[in-house]
C-alpha cells in the first residue's frame, strides 16, 4: 500500500468491511476543536515576520538614519570666549576680551575609519536579517509539517477507534447469542482502551505542535489552535551531484555569511581604536580686544599626542575581538556544511524508511491480516489473533505517516538551505 504524500493514502485490503461500514458514518472518539487554518506557503511567509526578524531589521534602519549624521571630521570644534578686565595701572583700566576657535583633525584618518566601521556594521546587520529570516522560515515549515503528521496520525487513530468499537459491540452480540467468546471480548476491550489513551497523547502533541507554530509565524497562541489546510509541499530537489555542487558554495549561506561580515567589522573596529588615539593636528584663530580699544588677531596651530598606554589597552581588546570572529566565522562554516550534509542525508534516508515501510512493510501486514482472518473463517484461529495483525498494520500506518512526516520536512529542509546557496540571478523556486 503505498500512502501519498499529500493525504492519508486509501486502505482497501487493511479494514473488514465491518471497518470500512464504521468509518463511512463519519465515527469519531474525540471532541473537536474550532481552530484557525494555515497552509504551508503562509507559514512559510509568516516565519519570516516574526519580532525575532524585526530586531535586526529595526537596528539596520536605526543605524542607517543615525550613521548618515556622521560628520566629515571626528574630533571636536573648540570656541572659547574670555571677557575680563585690565586692573593695574589705574589709569589704563577696561574693558578686555579674547575669543578663541580651533579645529582638531586625527592624522590617522579616524572620521574615515568611523564610517568605514559604521558601514561594515550595516552590512553585517543586513545579513543577519537574511539570516534570521531564513531561521525562521525553516522554523516555521518543520512546525507546519509537525502539526500536519500529528493530524494524519490523529486521523488514522480515529478510524481505528471507530473501527474498534463497532467491533467490540459485534464481540460482545455474538457473546451474548452463544456465539462469541469472552476472550474475544476482553482483547477487544483491552485494545480499544490502549488506543484511545494514545489518541489523548496525541491530542497533547497536537496542542504543542499548534502552540509552536503559533509562535513560529509571530501569532500568539490562543484556545481555537491553529490546524493546517492544503497540501504538503513536495520542492523540487536537484540530483546529489548537483546539491553537492551547491554545498561546495557554503561561504554564501546567511549564517556564514554573517560571520564573515561581522569578523570585516570587528577588523574595521580595531582600526578605528587605534585610529582614535592617533596626533591631533589642530589649526585655530585668536581675537583679543585690548582695555585701550586696540585689537589683536593671532593664528594657533599645534599637535596633541595621546598617550600610547591607554591606546595599547582599548586596541588589543578590540583586536583580540577581531581575531575571535574569525575563529567564529570557520566554526560557522563548519557547521553550516555538516547541517547540510546531514540534511542531505535524511533525505536519502527517510526516502528509504518511507519506501520500506509503504512498499515492503505494510503490504506483508495486509496479507497477514487476510491470512488470519482466513483462519478465523476456517476455526483454525483465535479472532484475537486478527486483532493482533490489525494493531500491527494499524502501527505501520502511524509509523508510515511519521516517516512521510520527516521525509517531507527533510526535503523542505534542504530546498530552503540550497536556496540561500544559490547564485546572483537566480531566484528561490516555490514548494
Amino acid at each position: 500500500m503505498r500512502l501519498g504524500s499529500r493525504a492519508p493514502g486509501p486502505m482497501p485490503r487493511l479494514l473488514s468491511a465491518l471497518w470500512i461500514a464504521t468509518v463511512a458514518l463519519g465515527l469519531v472518539d474525540v471532541k473537536r476543536v474550532r481552530a484557525d487554518t494555515i497552509t504551508f506557503d503562509q507559514a512559510l511567509a509568516l516565519g519570516a515576520t516574526t519580532p525575532e526578524v524585526d530586531e535586526p531589521r529595526d537596528m539596520l534602519e536605526a543605524r542607517q538614519e543615525g550613521d548618515e549624521k556622521m560628520g566629515g571630521t571626528a574630533e571636536a570644534t573648540h570656541l572659547v570666549f574670555m571677557p575680563g578686565a585690565l586692573i593695574s595701572p589705574s589709569d589704563a583700566r577696561g574693558f578686555d576680551m579674547q575669543a578663541t576657535i580651533t579645529q582638531g583633525w586625527n592624522v590617522r584618518g579616524l572620521a574615515g575609519a568611523r564610517r568605514e566601521s559604521a558601514s561594515h556594521e550595516r552590512e553585517a546587520l543586513a545579513a543577519t536579517v537574511r539570516a534570521r529570516a531564513l531561521r525562521a522560515r525553516l522554523d516555521a515549515a518543520r512546525r507546519w509539517i509537525d502539526l500536519a503528521t500529528l493530524t494524519r496520525v490523529a486521523e488514522s487513530l480515529d478510524i481505528r477507534i471507530s473501527g474498534l468499537k463497532a467491533l467490540v459491540a459485534q464481540r460482545e452480540r455474538a457473546l451474548a447469542s452463544g456465539v462469541g467468546t469472552s476472550p474475544d471480548v476482553i482483547e477487544a476491550r483491552a485494545m480499544l482502551a490502549e488506543l484511545r489513551q494514545h489518541r489523548l497523547e496525541i491530542e497533547g502533541d497536537q496542542f504543542a505542535a499548534a502552540t509552536q507554530l503559533a509562535v513560529a509565524i509571530g501569532r500568539e497562541p490562543e484556545q481555537d489552535l491553529l490546524q493546517t489546510a492544503g497540501d504538503s509541499p513536495d520542492p523540487p530537489l536537484p540530483d546529489e551531484d548537483a546539491i553537492r555542487r551547491r554545498i561546495a558554495t557554503v561561504d554564501g549561506a546567511p549564517d556564514v555569511a554573517v560571520e564573515q561580515l561581522r569578523a570585516t567589522a570587528a577588523r574595521a573596529r580595531a582600526i578605528e581604536a587605534s585610529a582614535e588615539y592617533g596626533p591631533v593636528f589642530t589649526l585655530g584663530a585668536q581675537g583679543e580686544r585690548g582695555a585701550l580699544g586696540t585689537w589683536v588677531a593671532y593664528g594657533i596651530t599645534g599637535i596633541t599626542f595621546r598617550g600610547p598606554g591607554h591606546e595599547r589597552r582599548l586596541t588589543s581588546i578590540a583586536e583580540a575581538r577581531a581575531a575571535g570572529a574569525t575563529a567564529k566565522t570557520e566554526s560557522t562554516r563548519l557547521q553550516v556544511r555538516a547541517e547540510l550534509e546531514q540534511a542531505l542525508h535524511e533525505v536519502r534516508h527517510s526516502s528509504e524508511v518511507l519506501r520500506l515501510l509503504e512498499e515492503d512493510m505494510l503490504p506483508a501486514l495486509e496479507r497477514l491480516v487476510d491470512s488470519r482472518e482466513r483462519a478465523v473463517a476456517l476455526g483454525e484461529e483465535s479472532y484475537v489473533a486478527v486483532l493482533e495483525a490489525r494493531d500491527r498494520v494499524s502501527t505501520a500506518i502511524e509509523a508510515a505517516h511519521r516517516a512521510r512526516g520527516a521525509h517531507t520536512w527533510a526535503r523542505i529542509q534542504m530546498w530552503l538551505l540550497l536556496a540561500e546557496l544559490g547564485s546572483a540571478g537566480n531566484e528561490r523556486p516555490s514548494p
